[in-house]
């Protein structure tokens, strides 16, 4: 993976190549970062999500203090998705396994995209492989974001009505199984 080290630099491959910014903050002696590096970062299917959809950035929580300070940064593994401007509209603290990290990235694409209006693209990306993230704990926000995009694109709620009665019962502790409001 390669991982750039300049905001300004990332922005700009942001805007050439129409992804997003995956900014990680990490500093000397992160044991979550060498975690990362050991286990998650290793897993072909995490390099290959994170090269198709991303421009990598990684900065030193330490070292740099004024995109720190503008983000409210102030953990390590801390992970900040960007649009092209450099404006965060998600971010997750600390260290994640192969699969929730995948099934995190996946939730924060569809939080920076969706209020672009980008809802095929959310549908595509939460669909793809998702059958291999069912154990990890943001499926159930995965679901909801999905059929979310869908709603908004098409105007109607009964697929996402139909999945929230669903998570009820697969997933009765989440609280996307909370979110079910309807009367039936």
């Amino acid at each position: 993976m390669n991982w750039l080290n300049n905001l300004e630099q990332a922005k700009e491959e942001a805007s050439k190549s129409k992804k997003i910014i995956l900014l990680q903050f990490e500093m000397d002696n992160c044991g979550g970062c060498k975690k990362m590096n050991a286990t998650t970062y290793i897993v072909q299917k995490v390099i290959d999500e994170m090269n198709e959809w991303f421009v990598l950035l990684k900065q030193d929580l330490i070292k740099d203090r004024e995109i720190r300070k503008s983000l409210g940064a102030y953990w390590t593994p801390a992970f900040y998705i960007l649009d092209q401007n450099g404006n965060s509209y998600f971010h997750f603290n600390g260290y994640l396994p192969a699969d929730e990290f995948r099934a995190m990235l996946r939730l924060g694409i569809a939080e920076t995209i969706m209020p672009r209006g980008r809802y095929d693209d959310i549908i595509n990306i939460i669909d793809k492989d998702l059958n291999e993230l069912v154990s990890t704990t943001f499926y159930p926000k995965l679901l909801v974001a999905k059929e979310t995009a869908r709603y908004i694109k098409i105007k109607d709620n009964s697929q996402l009505r139909k999945t929230l009665k669903e998570i009820k019962t697969t997933h009765p502790n989440s609280t996307e199984a909370k979110m079910y409001f309807w009367d039936e």
